[in-house]
């Protein structure tokens, strides 16, 4: 059995190791932390698609992302009904509203969602029944996952959207996020209270639910063919996919997690590279008295990639517990949707393992400078 040398060399100065291994976990925990931000950018692009229940949407033509949707002609939305397969129909209408507390008088950014108080809009089937408390004009259902900003506030209460008091019937978590403190849900009634008649003349979206036994692509194509082009006809998937891409290739928010991922990737790379470039510097007599004993340059080459991986995996495994509780917290602070998946784990595991090869590459050049004549 050989010498586990490279675990040796890694052990032998535990404050030495310990050094290296706090700035490798350093560097991988800001990947984690980018991931995060990038994949919770990702998520919340769509996350309002997902809690609606539809199986084909009607959007403008001009549409370009959710908080920028221009309408649509609700007639639209009563000629898709007529279309076979089609077995129910409902308009959506979104726009930004200035919510502000009756009690504290803090002002924040909102959401406000119009629909109608009869049929199942939500995938949830109790928020769905909720919607029949809009029917009382100037009530509105409040995202529980709102900024702390929002509150307090309670189920009865009241609160000012757009100057107009809202009586707060019921609640429903689903977080905005980056694109707003907090979200609303009034019926179309109360829509056209807050931002006017002429708003609520036009939809912003169609949602269409299609028979089970129906094929889905063949009922899109009947919609595209039956409806004029001032309409585009998508999928759920798809308007999800389409917005998850616009808002982390388009948006600046998920470039920069992008280019902050890359960068983070980049220090880890040049921390362990000083690292392992240290260490072999310190051991080159070692090094040099394993060529003279007659091992092969690619068993020595081999302890140095695998101090590498040591290193690289005892600072990943700190990371990914500190990025547990990190998730955690900023969930809990933002309402910001980080979670830790095993998909990111194995990502940014990759990504450290591709740090250590970046690294290693690049120093165990000096390895070939070990010199069995320097030793005497």
């Amino acid at each position: 059995m050989r010498t586990p040398i490279a675990w040796l060399n890694t052990i032998q100065n535990p404050k030495r190791t310990v050094t290296a291994v706090g700035g490798i976990c350093f560097a991988v925990l800001l990947i984690f932390m980018q991931a995060g931000f990038l994949g919770a950018a990702r998520m919340n692009a769509s996350l309002a698609y997902s809690i609606l229940d539809f199986d084909l949407i009607l959007l403008a033509r001009g549409y370009l992302t959710m908080p920028r949707s221009e309408t649509i002609d609700p007639y639209r939305v009563i000629q898709a009904s007529s279309v076979p397969g089609i077995t129910q129909s409902s308009g959506l209408m979104i726009e930004g509203g200035d919510w502000r507390n009756r009690i504290t008088g803090s002002g924040e950014s909102c959401f406000v969602f119009g629909v109608p108080t009869e049929g199942a809009v939500f995938v949830d089937p109790v928020l769905s029944q909720q919607t029949g408390r809009l029917k009382e004009s100037l009530t509105a259902m409040i995202d529980g996952r709102s900024r702390q900003s929002y509150g307090p506030w309670e189920l009865g209460g009241t609160g000012t959207v757009n100057g107009q008091t809202l009586k707060l019937v019921g609640t429903y978590d689903l977080g905005m996020g980056l694109l707003a403190d907090g979200s609303l849900v009034v019926s179309h009634h109360t829509y056209a209270r807050l931002f006017g008649q002429g708003a609520a003349d036009r939809f912003n979206f169609g949602l269409l639910k299609v028979s089970p036994d129906a094929d889905l692509q063949d009922v899109a194509r009947r919609l595209r063919a039956a409806l004029p082009g001032d309409v585009i006809v998508s999928t759920k998937s798809e308007i999800m996919r389409r917005e998850e891409r616009y808002f982390v290739s388009v948006k600046p928010v998920g470039v920069m997690f992008q280019v902050g991922m890359a960068v983070a990737f980049v220090v880890g790379a040049v921390i362990l590279y000083q690292i392992l470039s240290s260490e072999i510097s310190n051991r080159m007599r070692e090094f040099a008295t394993l060529k003279a004993m007659g091992y092969t340059g690619r068993y020595i080459y081999g302890v140095g990639i695998a101090q590498g991986l040591l290193y690289s995996i005892m600072g990943y495994i700190p990371s990914l517990a500190l990025s547990f509780v990190l998730y955690r917290a900023l969930r809990a602070l933002s309402g910001f949707p980080v979670y830790m998946d095993a998909g990111r784990a194995l990502f940014v595991f990759a990504l450290t393992l591709g740090m250590c090869v970046i690294a290693a590459a690049l120093s165990l050049g000096k390895i070939k400078r070990a010199d069995p004549a320097d030793l005497f």
